[in-house]
């Protein structure tokens, strides 16, 4: 009998997920295979939906029920046969969401081990629990442990140059004539054209601390009661009445600070006091990794030999990863997707498991190219204790270092779901039906920006100081494409954040969060088509265009218009059964029965982008669908719920609702992540579209194909952490390859045709 640990391949017959078109396919195992392709080609489906999900499913239900039921529940993938297959494990680039009390050093036990460390080695001598921040022995009485404390600032919430009259009052339920903005005017304690800055202190402190206060006003028989209490009061207390933190639409009114008795090391004052070589157990854990690591290397206490190798062994595999310029008690919700996914594979390094099959989502996303060196050295190193690694990437340096590539393809969406390409990067060189051997042939090449463009104008930037950047003042040019640079941690999102704040009003921040979560809206809703359409039904046949719409009169009763049902399957995963009423469509079947050219709604809705507009001759219709095609969605089908998008393809979508637009500054956030070379060359022609179009556009990129056509570069750095934060250089492409303390421009010059 052969069993399935001694087989050298997953094999793979039939698959149907998703997109593919009954798939065979054969990948070897203890190797680094990399799929490859565009967008929506089927990449994914194949790593994560079938072979990860298969190889949870298969080890789950190996186990007793009584332990299945606390665990993740899968499915069996849409295939006829998978083999080959062992337990996976899944290093995905979701963020670790949770409590700010989650941190780096208690993600992966290094913090355990320091705690350990100072309770056998520190004087005097207490147990492990006083120096944890989540514990009442250990955490600071004012800050219960978190280290953070929030301030308001003043400058966000009021403008001192204007009138109440005139909009002083920033937060948005204050509004000129709103009900907030009325309670001020009818309290009488204000004079509602003085300019604030004329407030005496009395003043200012009764619009923003006064507690609350009921106040009324009578006329005639008729009495009107009401609470007036100040700004930031308010902000505060309705927060408390949730029983949660600041919410992420009020946090913009506040600044984070230290906590002003632990000062950010989240410990009570008696754990404080304990200190090794000089320094206490809170200043170690807000120390970067690397200075961390040298710390822990010159203790020297016999009671520390047994804690300091595993200590030294978690603090390095961190930083083997990239993530060196963080801290142990970095809160894990404060992590991007990147270093999030990095810190996991650094949980990994001293695992000792064999034959299991770990799955990545990229794991170059965020890294500049510098670092990219490290990931592959920790795919090897996972390969070689005799594991299979499959790596979702479109990064050069990880495509090379493969031992085994796939290419899905050709297309994405229905033109995609079928293998192009199998074999070593040698065979795809030279398959001609691999467009990924194309462009790393050099047979096809993204080509840099023939000249530059110059300014149309200027925003300043004036002592940004947040996180790690150093008093920094940034003249940053507009009307044209700008990349900002810098290796990992160097400051990049900060100096985001301060232009972001300081010209709130002019800057259009386009990130990679869902474009919507509900599962009732759909592409074709998103960018009003669906409106067109369903008029189009309704005057055909003299109906209401409601009834054409699945949220609506024309929804199937049974499902509630979504097409299918959960169904709770105890101890295996809950299965979404296809709705036996509509049959998926969504649809009530007396709405099916009509039809627009041929068509009814639910086949419009499984069309694409590009066969919508050809189906439909409305010019309106066709505006929508090529600007789809323009930001590289042609592939998806109309009706495909947004929230099953890609962060990707929801960046994508939002800018294809800005291509009209004149006079904006947008900021993109890598908006290469996810893109394959031919969809990097598509993206550069949508960027320099919207900057054609009179817009000025920002990404924060480490992709050096968009990097060298941008029009100016801000280079952060030099390193990242505490050693980040300064403009290292600022310039031309070209102008940058001659910086010699920039990284970027080290590796600009090597790409870039002069």
């Amino acid at each position: 009998m052969l069993y399935y640990s001694t087989m050298n391949n997953i094999i793979i017959k039939g698959a149907r997920e998703n997109n593919l078109k009954c798939i065979n396919i054969e990948i070897p195992r203890n190797k680094i295979v990399c799929f490859v392709g565009v967008s929506g080609s089927g990449k994914s489906t194949i790593a994560f939906d079938i072979i990860a999900r298969e190889g949870q499913r298969q080890y789950f239900e190996s186990l007793p029920s009584f332990a299945r039921r606390y665990l993740q529940k899968s499915n069996r993938p849409e295939v006829d046969e998978i083999k080959g297959v062992s337990a996976s494990i899944i290093i995905s680039q979701d963020r670790v969401h949770g409590s700010p009390r989650s941190t780096i050093g208690t993600l992966t036990e290094s913090y355990t081990y320091l705690r350990l460390l100072y309770s056998r080695v520190g004087l005097p001598s207490m147990d492990s629990s006083y120096y944890s921040f989540n514990h009442p022995y250990g955490a600071c009485k004012k800050c219960k442990g978190l280290g953070r404390a929030v301030e308001v600032n003043i400058d966000k919430v009021i403008d001192k140059s204007k009138s109440l009259n005139e909009g002083a009052l920033v937060p948005s339920d204050w509004y000129v004539g709103g009900r907030q903005w009325s309670i001020v005017k009818a309290s009488g304690y204000f004079a509602m054209d003085k300019k604030l800055r004329d407030y005496d202190a009395e003043e200012l402190d009764r619009i923003l601390y006064a507690p609350p206060e009921m106040l009324q006003s009578v006329s005639g028989e008729f009495i009107d009661r009401w609470t007036f209490q100040g700004i930031v009061h308010r902000i505060i207390h309705r927060n408390n009445n949730t029983h949660r933190s600041l919410s992420e639409h009020d946090m913009k009114y506040f600044d984070l600070v230290d906590c002003l008795e632990c000062h950010g090391g989240r410990l009570n004052t008696k754990s404080l006091d304990v200190k090794l070589n000089g320094k206490n157990i809170g200043e170690v854990g807000n120390m970067p990794l690397d200075e961390c690591l040298n710390f822990v290397k010159c203790i020297d206490h016999k009671n520390a030999d047994v804690i300091k190798p595993r200590l030294i062994d978690q603090l390095e595999g961190l930083i083997s990863v990239g993530v060196g310029y963080l801290s142990l008690n970095r809160s894990s919700d404060t992590l991007s997707g990147g270093e999030a996914q990095r810190v996991k594979m650094a949980r990994q390094r001293g695992c000792d498991l064999v034959e299991t099959v770990y799955v990545l989502d990229e794991p170059t996303a965020g890294l500049h190219p510098r670092d990219v060196s490290k990931v592959v050295e920790n795919l090897k190193r996972l390969r070689d204790n005799g594991n299979s690694v499959i790596v979702v990437e479109h990064d050069e340096t990880i495509i090379r270092n493969a031992d085994y590539l796939v290419e899905v393809g050709p297309g994405g969406g229905k033109k995609g779901g079928e293998i192009v390409a199998t074999g070593t990067i040698d065979d795809l060189l030279t398959n001609p039906n691999s467009l990924t051997g194309k462009y790393l042939s050099g047979n096809q090449k993204i080509k840099a920006a023939p000249n530059y463009r110059k300014a149309s104008g200027e925003l300043n930037v004036v002592h940004a100081t947040r996180h790690n950047l150093k008093n920094l003042n940034v003249t940053i040019p507009t009307g044209i494409l700008m990349a900002l640079t810098g290796v990992s941690g160097s400051g990049k999102s900060s100096l985001v954040e301060e232009i972001v704040n300081q010209h709130d009003e002019k800057i259009v921040l386009i990130d990679q969060s869902q474009v919507g979560a509900n599962k009732r809206g759909c592409i074709a809703t998103y960018v009003g088509a669906f409106d067109r359409i369903r008029t189009y039904f309704a005057y055909e046949h003299r109906m209401h265009p409601s009834f054409f719409s699945f949220n609506s009169h024309g929804g199937c009763e049974a499902c509630k218009g979504v097409g299918y049902r959960d169904m709770e399957m105890n101890f295996l995963g809950d299965v979404k059964i296809t709705c036996e009423s509509c049959g998926g469509s969504r649809y009530k079947n007396k709405v099916l029965r009509y039809t627009y050219h041929g068509k009814n709604v639910a086949e419009i809705l499984t069309m694409t982008a590009s066969e919508i507009g050809d189906f439909f001759r409305d010019p309106e219709i066709q505006t929508q669908m090529k600007l789809l095609d323009e930001v590289g969605l042609d592939y998806m089908e109309m009706g495909q719920t947004l929230d099953t998008l890609s962060g990707g393809e929801s960046q994508r979508l939002k800018l294809a609702s800005k291509l009209q637009a004149k006079g904006e500054f947008y900021i993109l956030d890598e908006p290469t992540s996810g893109l394959h070379f031919a969809d990097v060359e598509k993206l550069l022609v949508l960027l320099n579209k919207l900057v054609d179009n009179g817009n000025t556009v920002l990404v924060v990129e480490h992709n050096l194909d968009v990097i060298k056509n941008a029009d100016w570069v801000i280079d952060l750095g030099p390193e990242g952490g505490d050693r980040g934060g300064h403009i290292v250089a600022q310039g031309t492409p070209a102008q940058i390859t001659k910086i010699e303390t920039s990284h970027t421009g080290k590796y600009l010059q090597k790409i870039l045709i002069t």
